[in-house]
């Protein structure tokens, strides 16, 4: 580890790094316990050395054990060893979208639906639990060497009505698929804000790049709240009309005019799949940006709702130096 010569913590002997965050590392580990490969996930020591992060990496550690799923990346356990805080999980040798996406370019559009709709059943699985995610990004969406997508890096966790605040010096969630009430306020949101960002995860998968881009994170998260969603026809020109419907939904700024469950989205997915007519074609926010850049309404986002905006993300940005990239595996 970067911080301290041994090699070992609990049962587990670690072999190479596998990546690296804010919060901590990532390395492959043989589980001597049960004769396995682990990814171990090791808090930093300057993190570790503040209770207040501790306190909350172990809570989320006892959530992530209870989810058991295809889709999800399972965690098999946790602990403390002379100082450094770890987490357990299975290690699956595949790689994550957004390398994919990097290193082959965007996923035809059948192939980026049938990954947000296995992602959406385990996150589903994890709502059953009341467990939400707050980090759903390419990144935290792996393929295993069967082809199947699970969903990791539950380290952002919550369980509601359970977990204490976070520190206030902490942000929840990334930038690029955060949703709007998450940048708000991330202690309310609910299954909603995970729907949001997977469908700015699939935006990624097919389109190649995130919905919003912007000078800085503080630019982006704005965009989130008050900027119309650029057309993935700009991108993809020949993508159908029904799939960016799908995204339009899943991304709605308005918690209530986005999908109310995963039942109702994997249904809309498996449609779509199935070239069936989708209930999202009867959305109508008006919220989609034309090819050229325009709205296609012709309302703009008032300044008093932007100046709400800036206020709202002031506290966010407060922890920008310990945010978001926590535990990311390459």
């Amino acid at each position: 580890m970067p911080e301290t010569k041994a090699r070992r913590l609990g049962n587990y002997v670690l072999k190479r790094p596998l990546g690296h965050g804010s919060m901590g590392s990532v390395y492959l580990a043989e589980d001597e316990t049960h004769h396995r490969e682990v990814a171990l996930k090791v808090l930093s020591a300057g993190i570790a050395a503040k209770g207040k992060y501790t306190r909350r990496f172990l809570t989320e550690a006892r959530l992530a054990t209870q989810l058991h799923h295809p889709n999800i990346v399972g965690v098999y356990d946790y602990g403390v060893d002379n100082g450094h805080y770890f987490l357990a999980m299975e290690y699956v040798d595949g790689p994550n979208c957004k390398a994919r996406v990097i290193r082959e370019g965007p996923f035809e559009w059948r192939d980026a639906i049938a990954i947000a709709m296995q992602v959406a059943e385990g996150l589903n699985a994890a709502a059953k639990q009341g467990i939400i995610h707050r980090d759903v990004k390419p990144e935290n969406i792996v393929i295993d060497s069967d082809g199947r997508a699970r969903i990791t890096d539950l380290g952002l966790a919550k369980e509601v009505d359970v977990l204490e605040p976070m520190p206030s010096d902490t942000s929840l969630g990334t930038p690029d698929y955060m949703s709007p009430e998450q940048v708000n306020n991330s202690e309310t949101v609910d299954h909603r804000s995970d729907i949001y960002a997977l469908g700015a995860t699939l935006f990624h998968m097919v389109c190649g790049r995130a919905p919003y881009t912007g000078r800085s994170a503080y630019e982006v998260m704005v965009k989130h709240v008050a900027a119309a969603l650029p057309s993935p026809l700009k991108y993809v020109p020949d993508l159908p009309q029904p799939v960016c419907d799908v995204m339009r939904k899943m991304m709605a700024q308005d918690a209530e005019d986005r999908y109310q469950n995963y039942e109702l989205l994997i249904a809309d997915l498996k449609a779509l799949l199935a070239d069936r007519p989708v209930v999202a074609s009867g959305f109508d926010d008006e919220s989609m940006l034309s090819l050229n850049g325009s709205s296609q309404n012709s309302a703009r986002p008032r300044a008093g709702k932007l100046l709400w905006v800036a206020l709202a993300c002031v506290p966010v940005l407060g922890g920008i130096g310990v945010l978001v990239y926590l535990f990311v595996l390459q």
